[in-house]
């Protein structure tokens, strides 16, 4: 990997029964409309980097009005996994197993994988949950005990304030003065003037400052968060939660991520990685040699950022523990590379095939290079991200 990643040590002990609520019930295989295959095509499937969003949790931040301020969350706390997440990204992770048993058998081997999650609790949990579904040791020579189908697998992760590719949240002066510059731009303008009496309102609603798309996020993330847990949202809710506020709250992530200078910033640093991989294993030089999946758990920036890069993301929210699964395939009969990117913004529905503009969706990695050239960072992050002296110091963003 490319940068400095620092082990965590990271164990946990999953048992067949996990908790939900105060019932204690039997983890279920997925379904057979939940299994995944790969589909069959004229290609050997080479390299695959899966980046996926941490599941369900409890509110990370709330706005002043809320009447659940001096909630607990409990047993969870703030900001963390529900028993509900857990059961979800395991679910997922048997998901990876099915689409990748052929690719990935016949079980894990430690040169086979790197998994990384950001420094969060909720990502480095979400990943453990995702691997435990993916690399069962039952009946494989790393089985360790015959009562317990799981095993220990090592978790990297790299500090915030070094983290380019994943947490996306380094410092950045001249980020925040091109987003004000976005939020500045005619058709910006506008479509906040359109929605002046709706950011208004909220702003009564909430005792918020609710000025830009961003804020509109914040709350929206806010009370998706409470809903799920179960708590009862304040009755005004029901006229603007959710169908009123979702197309103002899903245009923030499309600002973020708005032009080739803020793709390159945001999306731009896990897309030189990926590339460096798939380049060294075209070249026969990836290490190890044996390195088959790279793993990571990241955030709601995270998957719109760098599929924001690759100009494939559609204007929509995140959802919780969406999914992208980034292919290299290998043509048997003319030995040339093609890449397919999928996307999964519901573990209940199949991922779907993304297409890049410009190319077809086995999109050959010279022409996917070529497409992102204007992405992919051309200086070092601190050089990048040198103000310039626009903007009046406002920083526009929701919740991370």
């Amino acid at each position: 990997m490319m940068g400095a990643k620092h082990f965590a040590g990271l164990l946990f002990c999953l048992s067949a029964l996990l908790l939900v609520g105060a019932a204690i019930v039997p983890v279920k295989e997925p379904k057979d409309e939940d299994k995944q295959e790969l589909p069959t095509t004229n290609s050997t499937l080479e390299l695959v980097h899966v980046l996926f969003r941490h599941g369900p949790r409890t509110p990370v931040n709330t706005y002043p009005k809320d009447p659940h301020l001096n909630e607990t969350y409990e047993p969870y706390g703030w900001g963390e996994l529900t028993n509900a997440a857990k059961l979800e990204l395991y679910k997922i992770g048997k998901q990876l197993r099915k689409r990748y048993k052929q690719f990935l058998m016949p079980y894990y081997q430690p040169d086979m994988l790197h998994a990384q999650a950001t420094e969060s609790s909720r990502t480095l949990m979400s990943m453990q949950m995702v691997l435990a579904g993916l690399f069962p040791p039952e009946n494989t020579p790393m089985e360790w005990d015959a009562t317990l189908n799981w095993q220990p697998i090592p978790i990297y992760t790299e500090p915030e304030a070094t983290d380019t590719r994943l947490r996306q949240k380094v410092p950045c002066p001249r980020y925040e003065e091109a987003v004000w510059e976005v939020m500045h731009l005619p058709e910006v303008v506008a479509l906040h003037e359109e929605n002046s009496d709706l950011l208004q309102q909220l702003t009564e609603l909430t005792g918020l400052n609710v000025s830009y798309a961003h804020d509109v996020t914040n709350v929206f993330i806010s009370l998706l968060a409470e809903q799920a847990y179960g708590l009862e949202l304040p009755e005004w809710t029901k006229e603007y939660f959710p169908d009123k506020m979702r197309p103002l709250a899903a245009k923030s992530y499309t600002y973020d991520a708005y032009t080739p200078e803020l793709r390159k910033i945001k999306g731009g640093f896990y897309l030189a990685d990926m590339f460096y991989h798939m380049q060294s294993k075209i070249a026969g030089k990836l290490e190890p040699a044996g390195r088959k999946m790279y793993i990571s758990c990241a955030h709601d920036w995270s998957i719109s950022n760098v599929l924001s890069a690759l100009n494939v993301w559609q204007n929509q929210m995140p959802r919780f523990s969406a999914l992208i699964a980034i292919e290299l395939h290998r043509r048997n009969d003319s030995d040339d590379y093609f890449v397919e990117i999928y996307f999964q913004n519901d573990p209940n529905q199949p991922p779907q095939l993304l297409q890049v503009p410009g190319c077809d969706k086995q999109c050959p990695i010279a022409k996917l290079l070529e497409l992102t050239v204007d992405v992919l960072p051309d200086a070092p992050y601190e050089q990048l991200c040198l103000a310039r002296g626009t903007g009046d110091g406002t920083r526009i963003s929701y919740h991370k």
